[in-house]
């Protein structure tokens, strides 16, 4: 699995994770499967560490891990989490999609 920091325009679409620390796009074909999102957490982050499991946890229950899909024919953003948009969902798209 390989991962991108900003999303890449020639695939249908893109998958993503974004943290306060980073954001991380997987693109997908027609031909391609999804990885599932656990697959790709255990990618980006050392799940058999406590701490950083304990930390994700903390993030993921205040809605400052935002998953979601990029659809570069449109420059659409579908958000699956968190359901409920704040300040901090809006900023952080912003920041991250501001040059895609």
């Amino acid at each position: 699995m390989r991962f991108f920091e900003r999303p890449v325009a020639y695939y249908h679409e893109n998958r993503f994770i974004i943290t306060e620390d980073g954001a991380w796009f997987v693109p997908y074909g027609r031909e391609l499967d999804w990885p599932p999102i656990a697959d790709i957490l255990a990618a980006i982050f050392d799940l058999d560490d406590p701490e950083v499991v304990e930390d994700l946890d903390r993030t993921f229950l205040e809605g400052r891990m935002i998953f979601g899909y990029y659809y570069p024919k449109t420059n659409s953003i579908k958000i699956d989490f968190p359901e409920v948009w704040g300040g901090y969902v809006e900023r952080r798209i912003e920041e991250v999609f501001r040059d895609a």
